[in-house]
């Protein structure tokens, strides 16, 4: 490795404007959560580190730096942790352990993906970013079409029972470990479908069918003769578990605490529900797949998605699915039983994306992903770890360690003194701190890339018509300034409808048997929405927002395509000026949306969140306009030992996941002095292991709520 000089990304300024980018994001997507809050999130980090690396190949490249990096950080979106929070606040030794050592892992799968993401636009070349667009879209339009389609799927195979998707989820056919594998699944289908389009002409598309209709009709056969042979009931036990345990007794009546019939198990919920469907569906699955690896090519990056899904499916069926056969009595191979699994295919996500770009020739990207990862990983644990630190003070579980008890001068003086102190939105300076690390962490990853890779002369042609590629630029911008926006912001219509005025807002409709429930509002078309005996130009409210926003997104194509034409003076030309401004529109689109959302249910608690945002909002502003230099000059040196440097970077990160789950576990209980596990407050706080773990006490059932 060699020493680095004036690294423009490794300035103080730099560090603490990509941090805090990535903070704003971070306590924004707090309140519109999952993977479009964190897509907004990276999308703002990777504009930022681009804008300041002082690379103008690089700033060429913003919109794809702000495409990939919100790509990127979506991914790990996906994952439960609230459960392993609670881990690390139970009070429980070994639970405490494993919390913070999860949070790493949870953090660093997020981290490194997000970091994967930001590093493919700055290290990969041209024409590898400009063709991997066309597998991409094929992924995307196949999301598309099943997200319009799952639910009708779902509703028709399990008529006549009642599911949501939040607190009977678990009878949704396609429930699976409360997983998104569907996603995976899907995405290769559609990679599938990209593959055969490109090889349209070859004969061997033919195939395809035979082998799907032998693989079916294969499984169909082998469960038959299994069915013959009474061996199939042995084979199913061999392979399933219950997500729970059947021997547990409830201490409060001293009988079994549930009906293991009542349990699910680690199979489909739709293998439960349709039994002598699972032959042929498995042998179609593996002739499909079958057909693939003979014949498939996967050609302009598409097999970076292969990689992805198939690695998702791989080790969700290694980790949670198959390999918690052995691990029964500690609960399985699952990170926060009773809910998602999401980490396990998530880390098949990263495995996948690592073997890529090993293979591939992007070595840096490899290793800028666990940088990124090492850091956030110790971001999320090590920012739960501060947090409880803070809370410390007046806590009254700390009292009553002590001895001093509830009820006691002492105790009511000492917890009156704090109260205000204990009752600060902590959650919300957990999310902007551990944010924070992880700007910092995309920071230092792609620092490390601004004098290894050497400047990329294959520039996007930014003033030539004939280009043909220029609109993956405007795609790629116009999908972070009004896509990824609108995403999360849609999200506030139902917010304003649950806490502005209802009759404004909903309608109440009687059904035959006498009970009422609220639909959405019809509002009219002004003018001609209001003429005698027009009653058809109406739209609910989200639909007004949809077409509104439909029409600001025509609007600005309508303006791209103009530009591209004959320049625009608003638009500036600086590659530069218009990272600056890309950064700043959905920086203050985001701002003032997650502002007007909070609005209708004001409390002074969330000035920790709203207002620290606002200010930190406000200083972003100032250091991206005031930051940024037009020339740099800064050595660069192409790396030459990539190998080395994985090997050190991997062994620097198991060292820092071993030594921080000991110090911050032997550190909290330090402080916390918690008392013995009977004594403990397993109703507020869970646990993953020990005698009333949650996955014992608190499962999933087929029938009743979803678990939270």
């Amino acid at each position: 490795m060699h020493a680095v000089r004036n690294n423009p990304v490794w300035r103080f300024g730099s560090l603490f404007l990509i941090g805090i980018s990535l903070s704003i994001g971070w306590g924004i997507r707090g309140n519109f959560g999952h993977q479009y809050g964190a897509a907004f999130a990276g999308s703002l980090a990777a504009i930022a580190v681009a804008v300041l690396s002082g690379r103008e190949d690089w700033r060429q490249r913003i919109p794809y730096f702000a495409f990939f990096g919100a790509l990127g950080w979506g991914f790990g979106a996906t994952q439960s942790y609230m459960q392993v929070l609670s881990y690390t606040e139970s009070g429980h030794g070994v639970s405490q352990w494993y919390g913070y050592s999860a949070l790493f892992v949870i953090g660093f799968l997020w981290a490194a993906l997000g970091g994967a993401g930001t590093a493919f636009a700055a290290a990969a070349g041209k024409s590898r970013i400009v063709t991997i667009f066309k597998p991409l879209f094929f992924v995307l339009g196949a999301w598309f079409v099943f997200d319009l389609i799952e639910d009708p799927i779902a509703q028709w195979l399990s008529a006549g029972v009642s599911f949501d998707a939040t607190w009977a989820r678990q009878r949704d056919p396609f429930y699976w470990f409360d997983a998104g594998y569907l996603p995976a699944l899907t995405a290769l289908a559609g990679l599938g479908i990209y593959d055969i389009h490109q090889r349209w002409r070859d004969r061997d598309k033919f195939y395809l069918p035979a082998l799907a209709a032998l693989g079916a009709f294969s499984g169909y056969l082998i469960q038959l003769l299994l069915s013959a042979l009474q061996i199939d009931g042995k084979l199913a036990s061999a392979l399933t578990y219950f997500q729970g345990d059947p021997s547990y007794i409830n201490p409060e009546t001293g009988k079994q605490a549930y009906e293991t019939s009542n349990l699910l198990n680690n199979w489909p919920q739709f293998f439960n529900d349709y039994p002598q469907h699972i032959g042929w569906i498995v042998g179609l699955a593996l002739g499909i797949t079958a057909y693939f690896v003979l014949f498939g090519k996967f050609r302009n990056g598409a097999s970076l998605f292969v990689y992805m899904g198939l690695g998702w499916l791989l080790a969700f069926l290694v980790f949670p699915v198959l390999g918690s056969l052995f691990f029964v009595s500690y609960g399985g191979l699952r990170m926060t039983p009773p809910l998602a699994d999401d980490w396990a295919g998530i880390a098949g996500v990263f495995a996948g994306t690592s073997i890529w770009m090993w293979r591939n020739n992007l070595r840096p990207v490899a290793i800028a992903s666990v940088i990124s990862g090492t850091i956030g990983g110790l971001g999320f644990s090590g920012m739960q770890w501060v947090k409880q630190l803070m809370m410390s003070f007046g806590n009254p579980r700390i009292l009553e360690a002590r001895g001093i008890l509830p009820g006691s001068p002492e105790f009511i003086s000492v917890t009156s003194a704090w109260a205000k102190w204990q009752g600060q939105n902590w959650h919300s300076f957990l999310e902007q701190s551990y944010g924070f690390v992880n700007g910092i962490a995309i920071a230092v990853a792609i620092g490390f890339l601004v004098t290894r890779i050497k400047i990329h002369t294959d520039q996007e042609e930014m003033d030539s018509v004939n280009s043909g590629k220029r609109w993956l630029r405007a795609f790629s911008a116009l999908a972070i300034m009004l896509g990824l926006t609108y995403f999360n912001v849609v999200k506030n219509v139902q917010v304003w409808s649950e806490n502005l005025n209802p009759k404004v807002w909903h309608n109440l409709i009687t059904s035959a048997d006498g009970t009422t429930h609220a639909v959405p509002a019809l509002w009219d078309l002004p003018y001609l929405g209001r003429l005698p005996g027009i009653d058809f130009l109406q739209l609910t409210p989200e639909g007004w927002f949809n077409l509104t926003w439909f029409l600001l997104v025509a609007a600005c194509i309508l303006i791209v395509i103009r530009h591209y034409r004959s320049p625009l003076e608003i638009i500036p030309q600086s590659p530069m000026a218009k990272g600056q401004l890309i950064f700043l529109i959905i920086l203050w689109i985001m701002t003032v949306a997650n502002f007007e959302r909070e609005l209708t249910g004001w409390h002074p608690n969330r000035l920790l969140t709203e207002w620290v945002i606002l200010v930190n909002v406000l200083i972003a502003t100032v250091l991206i306009v005031l930051l940024p230099k037009n020339s740099e000059t800064f050595e660069i040196q192409e790396e030459q030992n990539y190998p080395a440097i994985y090997r050190k970077v991997w062994s620097k990160s198991l060292m820092v996941l071993a030594f921080s789950a000991v110090l911050f576990m032997t550190t909290n209980r330090f402080i916390y002095s918690y008392p013995e596990y009977n004594k403990l407050d397993l109703k507020t706080y869970r646990t993953r292991f020990g005698p009333k773990a949650t996955w014992k006490v608190n499962p999933t059932f087929k029938k009743g709520e979803h678990s939270q």
